[in-house]
């Protein structure tokens, strides 16, 4: 009877033991592909994935990414658009443009993106300005004419013109006197010593002396006027003599 209870019990163990063998891995565990079957999917690294290479992905533009299929970057088609101003070439986003040929009639190909054309110079239209004027970064100017490049600059604390000052300003009058300019701005300026009220007056009375030396050298005065920055646009930075010297001074600044 022991016998047979001990024949029984053993018979039960091993059913149990093939029962348990026989059931795998639980989803998404698993051993090999036949686990991942029913889901469609294969074993990658113990895990039902949805693909194992690009061979398992359909559809245009399908690649796999990490065990997904995934649509590929910079893919393109009909139902696919490129971002922003990328153009679609052999079902791959790039360039806006290769050339000219794919811009506007008003534009030009630069570094893949289709660019306004400048007024003149290169990829303009018409390269030459028209008489008289220059072209300037793509534009087509009137020249400048400057009268008085160096600025006038006067001792400390004082705004009377110096003797080594005034030629500058005799140069500048017979530039202002031409037809050509039809007024001039005369700044004043001063270092950064003194109260900011005090400055800025100080810059202004320099100004004034210099539109009255001007005036005496045949200037109209309706083309002169006058303003004063005080210390507010220092020409040179720092605390010392040699930057104090170069702010005080008066700056010429004509239109045509």
């Amino acid at each position: 009877m022991r016998a047979a209870r001990v024949l029984l019990t053993a018979v039960f163990i091993g059913g149990a033991a093939l029962t348990v063998s026989g059931c795998g891995p639980t989803y998404p565990k698993c051993d090999n592909d036949e686990h991942c079957a029913d889901k469609g999917e294969f074993c990658v690294n113990g895990t039902c994935q949805q693909c194992r290479d690009n061979s398992q992905c359909t559809g245009p533009g399908m690649i796999c990414q990490s065990g997904k299929c995934a649509r590929r970057a910079g893919y393109c088609d009909e139902s696919t658009p490129c971002p922003g101003k990328q153009k679609c070439r052999d079902n791959e986003c790039g360039a806006e443009c290769l050339g000219d040929g794919e811009c506007g009639a008003d534009q030009y190909c630069e570094a893949g993106s289709c660019t306004s054309r400048p007024q003149c110079g290169e990829h303009a239209t018409n390269p030459a300005c028209p008489e008289g004027q220059n072209c300037v970064n793509g534009r087509c100017e009137t020249p400048r004419v400057s009268c008085g490049e160096d600025p006038v600059y006067f001792d400390f604390d004082r705004y009377d013109i110096r003797e080594d000052q005034r030629q500058k300003l005799n140069d500048a009058a017979v530039c202002l006197r031409d037809a050509k300019i039809s007024s001039a701005k005369l700044a004043g300026h001063a270092d950064e010593r003194g109260t900011e009220e005090y400055n800025l007056a100080l810059g202004q009375r320099r100004a004034d002396s210099a539109k009255r030396y001007l005036q005496n050298q045949g200037v109209p005065s309706n083309k002169l006027s006058t303003i004063s920055y005080g210390e507010e646009r220092p020409a040179a930075q720092g605390e010392d003599e040699g930057a104090w010297s170069r702010n005080r001074r008066v700056e010429i600044e004509t239109q045509q």
